[in-house]
């Protein structure tokens, strides 16, 4: 056995994607027993398990199993076609808004977890043999150069030379400002528009990118190594939210496409490749999709003529999507008659009447398509596994026009097109 001390990396759960997961044990490749001890945590008494490589992208995400802690004992049994990424973690974490999770991959191994509060989680063990202990060295490896950066960046901000003058500045007037008002979302954006540059000190600049070099060298190290699902798995969660560097989708093309070639993973990786790789002047991608009286829809049929078109991936829960699809509606009442035409698909977890509530409430007039638990990887397709939704303006030749436009930027495309 090889016991392995955890300091938990990801703040992160996956989530089953490309070849679902299954709970019968007959037809199972795979049977991984997972069974551990969770210590200083009386008030936990549940344990989510998820299945996949994709990671917690959103609310629309379903756990695998929901496993009950007794008396600070927990075990489950996976069943799945092929070895896994997996991770476990807290409900209660999750509906916290904030978890770590304990990440592992499954295979044909029993698995031994000891588990500590998140400020403990240096004390975590997970003992195994296989694919779980390979993965597990890796990210340790990784976890160790973090550890450098880390102790370097507490000491230059101990000396207050870690942030510029500019940075520290617009963190003390979001800090001031009242919580979700228009005053910090201003503050925030201008935030997240700062280059490293003018957030970082140069000493400490210099020594983070020091540490992304070393950081993706060593990357590029493993993952080039012998295939392994504990390999690839690394090489993958690099794509779950954006595209890493060309190095790493060359590996991935070179190596694992070929090695592995039927993997629930190679597939999550070509969606994630060119939902990203979606630009401007593309053609979209099609699909198909149940309307809410369950039957099926091809989407390029459904937008077959119209002039503009407005896919509107959006969700119940996502409110900012639910906003910008609200804006729309008088702009369809106007133009659906000359050609402009939404169709909708709503990001759902287990049922879709929050999916109805959310219609009957907002008033939506076009026609809404469901993407009931990622079933149909719509999401993964575009490029926005990790969001609520995205809004895909097409042309009659099925080209992007834009990402996202604002309710004005809209309305002056439409009406270049469909006249005033």
């Amino acid at each position: 056995m090889i016991r392995i001390a955890i300091i938990i990396l990801s703040l992160l759960i996956a989530a089953c994607s490309g070849n679902q997961p299954q709970n019968n044990p007959e037809n199972a490749a795979i049977h991984c027993h997972v069974e551990g001890t969770v210590h200083n945590r009386p008030d936990s008494d549940k344990l989510l398990l998820f299945v996949g490589i994709s990671g917690y992208t959103s609310q629309a995400t379903k756990p695998y199993a929901e496993i009950d802690i007794k008396n600070g004992k927990f075990s489950c049994d996976i069943y799945i076609d092929e070895a896994q990424y997996c991770e476990l973690i807290f409900e209660e974490e999750i509906q916290s808004g904030y978890w770590q999770a304990i990440d592992f991959v499954a295979d044909n191994n029993d698995i031994k977890m000891e588990i500590y509060p998140r400020e403990e989680s240096g004390k975590n063990i997970i003992e195994s043999v296989g694919s779980t202990a390979e993965y597990q060295s890796y990210k340790i490896a990784l976890r160790e150069l973090q550890d450098k950066t880390n102790k370097l960046r507490d000491k230059l901000k101990s000396n207050g030379i870690c942030y510029t003058e500019e940075y520290n500045s617009l963190m003390a007037k979001i800090e001031a400002a009242s919580n979700n008002s228009p005053e910090q979302a201003k503050l925030l954006e201008q935030l997240q528009a700062m280059t490293e540059e003018q957030q970082y000190a140069p000493e400490f600049l210099a020594e983070r990118k020091r540490y992304q070099a070393e950081r993706k060298a060593t990357i590029l190290k493993i993952v080039s190594g012998e295939p392994s699902i504990a390999r690839f798995s690394i090489l993958a969660r690099l794509m779950v939210y954006n595209l890493p560097d060309g190095e790493f989708i060359d590996v991935f093309k070179n190596i694992y496409a070929k090695a592995m070639p039927d993997n629930a993973t190679t597939a999550f990786c070509h969606r994630q490749i060119n939902g990203h790789n979606l630009q401007i002047g593309a053609r979209y991608i099609d699909f198909e999709a149940p309307d809410l009286d369950g039957n099926m829809h091809r989407f390029s049929e459904m937008i077959d003529g119209a002039k503009i078109v407005m896919l509107d991936l959006w969700a119940s829960w996502c409110a900012p999507c639910r906003k910008a699809s609200m804006e729309m509606i008088p702009l369809y009442e106007q133009y659906k008659d000359k050609g402009f035409a939404i169709v909708g698909v709503a990001r759902e977890t287990g049922s879709t009447k929050a999916m109805k509530n959310a219609i009957k409430k907002d008033g939506y007039k076009w026609p809404q398509l469901v993407e009931l638990d990622d079933s149909g990887n719509i999401w993964a397709k575009y490029g926005c596994i990790n969001s609520g939704g995205r809004r895909i303006l097409l042309d009659s030749d099925g080209r992007i026009l834009a990402f996202d436009p604002t309710i004005e930027e809209l309305t002056t495309i439409i009406e270049k097109n469909l006249g005033k």
